[in-house]
């Protein structure tokens, strides 16, 4: 991890000198606590840092590896994103794009998290209550972080400090899993409990941290747990399920039923806060689209006739367009304003009805699984059994959560990506298995060549 450390230790100097005046004179040879952490404003430029990070792990490949490798999706352009193509059809490789920059954007963002967390009991602020509030945040942050590193590469080292001498990453392993757990658990029970119940837009709220420390109990199986975090979001009355035509776009951003988003904004910051879902994800063609996300034909057709949702997808002459994004308003492909739902709360509907349902209350789990049934025009579910309705409930996920990246990670956390790949694949006549090392990626080649560190069998 040197490069890549050594790369966050410059690149810090890089943004905050950007950021404000009073920064110009920071030495460039160095970024030690003692001679730059001295004022409020300091540590709230590297708080920035930290979410800004998160726009870049969202923008793309966080989202394609949650739908690509899935029965949802697939790349229909044969020029689209670099390394895409081998998310569809499970050949990517140590050097693949997607495993480089999710490992890096990640362990930037905990770089910036590490930091403000080392330095900001030292520095006075003028609100005692927003620098708690900081605190929590930089938690939650890296909470969420290790539960989505641990979920796709496995065991990775876990760095609780930020380093001053970036040497250090010589002696970079990988931390037993239990160990890792045990840091995510306590990151996120602590952020709730500093948490406030609402933040700025696109900040870390209580809710949030709930539903993120509830998406890392349901992975390790753990649905009494869950149970009890999702039910404190529903029991709060703060969120609800907006009608379906106004869930996406930029002018139905920051609505009732947003729990966590990462913000994007058009024409702002010389347009370096915009994104490129539209371009990415939308029909190939002289407009910049690059056909990076088509719909599977046989997900079109398995639509209930009367599902509003249905109103989100483009047929474009055979195939099929995720119609969630809006293009930029100059010609900038990169300048998107729509923000990125992390959660919002059709998704704590649905897996507190998994949670219901694996805690054996099957006919509370109907309730929960009928609102978004219902939202979407739908009659109620007839599924009634414990196995009937686990499988509901997963369809009703896949459908509701289209392109927002969440399938192949719903897969691995039910433990059904094999089986339900290989039966899909099957299904369309493709001669692709997936073998059981594939539910990892692996750890990025740059990483094993400069550090200590065994990459995941196969790779």
């Amino acid at each position: 991890m040197q490069k890549m450390r050594l790369f966050i230790y410059c690149s810090l100097i890089i943004f905050c000198a950007g950021c404000a005046n009073e920064l110009d004179q920071l030495p460039e040879t160095s970024i030690l606590a003692n001679n730059y952490y001295t004022t409020e404003e300091n540590v709230e430029t590297t708080v920035t840092a930290a979410y800004s990070e998160l726009q870049s792990l969202y923008n793309t490949y966080m989202i394609l590896l949650g739908e690509l490798p899935s029965d949802n999706t697939y790349v229909q352009a044969p020029n689209s994103n670099g390394g895409s193509r081998s998310l569809e059809d499970f050949t990517w490789t140590s050097t693949t794009g997607f495993t480089t920059s999710i490992w890096e954007n990640s362990y930037e963002s905990i770089f910036y998290a590490n930091t403000v967390l080392d330095v900001i009991n030292d520095i006075d602020y003028e609100s005692e209550t927003i620098k708690s509030r900081r605190i929590g945040e930089m938690k939650f942050i890296r909470g969420f972080l290790y539960n989505n590193l641990t979920t796709i590469y496995g065991e990775v080292p876990l760095v609780l400090e930020p380093y001053d001498d970036p040497s250090y990453a010589f002696e970079d392993t990988r931390t037993p899993m239990e160990n890792i757990n045990i840091q995510i658990e306590k990151d996120l029970l602590e952020s709730i409990e500093l948490l406030p119940t609402t933040n700025s837009a696109g900040r870390a709220n209580q809710y949030a941290a709930r539903a993120i420390l509830a998406k890392f109990y349901m992975k390790n199986q753990n649905f009494v747990d869950a149970e009890i975090q999702l039910e404190k979001i529903i029991s709060s009355y703060r969120f609800d399920l907006v009608a379906i035509g106004e869930l996406y776009g930029v002018e139905h951003e920051g609505n009732i039923e947003d729990v966590f988003s990462i913000q994007f904004a058009s024409d702002l910051d010389g347009k370096s806060e915009g994104n490129s879902f539209y371009y990415n994800f939308t029909l190939p063609d002289n407009n910049g689209g690059l056909g990076s996300m088509a719909m599977e034909s046989a997900m079109y057709d398995a639509y209930e006739i009367n599902d509003l949702r249905k109103n989100f997808i483009n047929d474009t002459g055979g195939a099929y367009y995720i119609n969630k994004w809006t293009p930029s308003p100059s010609t900038d492909n990169g300048d998107g304003g729509d923000n990125h739902y992390v959660v919002r709360y059709a998704d704590v509907l649905l897996l507190y009805a998994e949670c219901l349902n694996e805690n054996d209350d099957t006919p509370l789990a109907a309730v929960y699984l009928n609102k978004v049934r219902n939202r979407a025009g739908l009659n109620d579910t007839d599924a009634s059994t414990k196995s009937a309705m686990r499988d509901a409930i997963a369809l009703e996920r896949k459908f509701e959560l289209v392109g927002e990246g969440h399938r192949w990670f719903d897969l691995l956390r039910t433990n059904k990506a094999i089986e339900t790949m290989n039966a899909f694949f099957a299904s369309e006549g493709r001669d692709i298995t997936v073998e059981s090392y594939r539910l990892l990626a692996p750890i990025p080649q740059t990483e094993i060549d400069i550090t200590e560190m065994i990459q995941n069998p196969k790779y």
